[in-house]
């Protein structure tokens, strides 16, 4: 079986988490490691800050927590995404205005934004998906016009740019993960970015429980969203090679697109000045062909080949049925029904690259 997606560990990474443990450095309260990890990740997004978090799905949680929103509180946020990105609004007990996405780049549709803002509307979540950076000049834009804060999802779009400015790095935090398939894993994990000082030490107030002094008399309610030394000390290792690890997923998505020519299979569209990092290679099939991605999904499987579908529309969830619009997303439901990911580990050979292509195109004629 071709898998989706594999994750490497050279062993520069494994020595780096060796020598943490070694150190007995494997808690999250303390570890050079953490402290060298959110200096460096700050250094490589060209932020000020970074505080280190247990997930993804924490970080976003918690940059979300941070504002202080009032409850019932709105944020305008992708509709084709992880079910976190939505989660993270929800548990902060706000709610989420879905907003559909662009049939190109995949991204969230920038035109529709300003049409579900209200006057509850307090923030913008945006989605790098796929690594793919949204059109952020008019995002940033409408957030100034309306006063409202911006928020970028960055879990899939590690070194991603526009404008030749790095993602992650335009709103009041970006929120990137380090789960096992993405550009810079450590099994876990994940990172804020920040260039606000005072919302970079409610951060990491927050993150830890709210210790202060006395340490066991608490002024906040915080939470353990703290990263542990021996994930900081792979996700850094990670780090000092993140460009080589780009370079990769642009070959393999330049290499797909190469042998998978077919005019009724899409792959996406980046905006003018942005660089994608291609965190996987997606594909959207035409409605000329009568095959869903399911039951491409289904074919392929029976040749080895593994591949996922892209994420079901946010508006469609079952569990935010309360928060579902009228407003159909219908460029976000088409992803869903026609769109999945196919293989892309950063060790695939040309040749695999030509063998997937090769069982698409037989499987979709």
């Amino acid at each position: 079986m071709i898998p989706v997606f594999k994750p490497i560990l050279k062993k520069k990474d494994i020595n780096a988490a060796y020598e943490t443990i070694k150190k007995g450095e494997i808690s999250g309260t303390f570890s050079k490691s953490i402290d060298l990890l959110e200096k460096n990740f700050a250094k490589f997004n060209k932020t000020k800050y970074a505080v280190s978090v247990s997930s993804g799905t924490t970080a976003l949680h918690l940059a979300i927590s941070c504002l202080n929103l009032p409850r019932g509180s709105e944020v305008v946020v992708s509709s084709t995404t992880n079910i976190a990105t939505g989660l993270a609004i929800t548990h902060n007990n706000l709610i989420p205005k879905f907003i559909d996405s662009k049939i190109d780049t995949w991204n969230i549709d920038e035109n529709i934004i300003e049409k579900r803002i209200s006057k509850k509307t307090k923030a913008i979540l945006v989605v790098h998906f796929l690594g793919n950076p949204c059109k952020m000049d008019v995002i940033v834009r409408i957030a100034k016009k309306y006063k409202l804060y911006l928020i970028e999802d960055c879990a899939e779009a590690h070194g991603a740019t526009y404008q030749n400015k790095m993602v992650g790095s335009f709103g009041i935090a970006g929120c990137y993960s380090f789960y096992a398939n993405k550009v810079i894993s450590s099994g876990e994990g994940g990172i804020i970015t920040t260039n606000d000082k005072k919302f970079y030490e409610k951060l990491k107030l927050y993150k830890n429980l709210g210790f202060t002094k006395p340490r066991f008399k608490h002024y906040i309610q915080g939470y353990n969203f703290r990263m542990t030394g021996m994930q900081a000390s792979i996700a850094n290792s990670q780090l000092s090679y993140v460009n080589e690890i780009i370079n990769k997923k642009v070959t393999i998505q330049k290499t797909y697109e190469k042998y998978l020519t077919n005019s009724n299979i899409k792959f996406l569209k980046t905006e003018k000045l942005a660089k994608s990092v291609y965190w996987m290679v997606g594909i959207l099939l035409s409605d000329k062909i009568r095959l869903s991605s399911n039951s491409l999904q289904k074919r392929l499987k029976k040749h080895k080949i593994d591949t996922r579908n892209f994420f079901m529309s946010m508006n469609e969830q079952p569990c935010f049925t309360k928060f579902k619009s009228k407003i159909k997303t219908t460029n976000s439901n088409k992803l869903w029904n026609k769109g999945l990911y196919l293989p892309s580990s950063h060790n695939l050979t040309t040749r695999e690259i030509k063998f997937i292509c090769k069982k698409v195109l037989e499987n979709t004629i």
